[in-house]
């Protein structure tokens, strides 16, 4: 689910200043909610006290989508590309690449 996200995300940056905020705000609350499924199972056996960062990105974004969504194009490009990084980030975590075998 995570690389679909990240690929809306490219495909978004790339139509930004065609977006409108309603379709800002549909993206931010897909990540939100991949957010939360990532943190539930990617972190979920991680103590709550080493997770308070996560959370509070949650809590803080769910409560100012309204102003992501109106900030200008260069900020929100920023905003999408730190989700993006994050969500590739948790996203490796989830699932480690397997060293790759070599013939000898």
């Amino acid at each position: 689910m995570a690389t679909t996200l990240i690929a809306e995300i490219h495909q978004a940056q790339t139509k930004l200043p065609f977006l409108s905020r309603a379709e800002r705000g549909a993206l931010i609350v897909r990540i939100l909610r991949e957010l939360k499924i990532l943190r539930r199972e990617v972190l979920g056996n991680v103590s709550a006290d080493r997770c308070v960062w996560i959370d509070k990105l949650i809590t803080s974004v769910s409560s100012t989508v309204s102003e992501i969504v109106t900030m200008p194009d260069a900020e929100f490009n920023r905003v999408l590309n730190e989700f993006e990084k994050l969500m590739a980030t948790l996203h490796n975590i989830s699932h480690p690449q397997k060293p790759s075998k070599t013939v000898h």
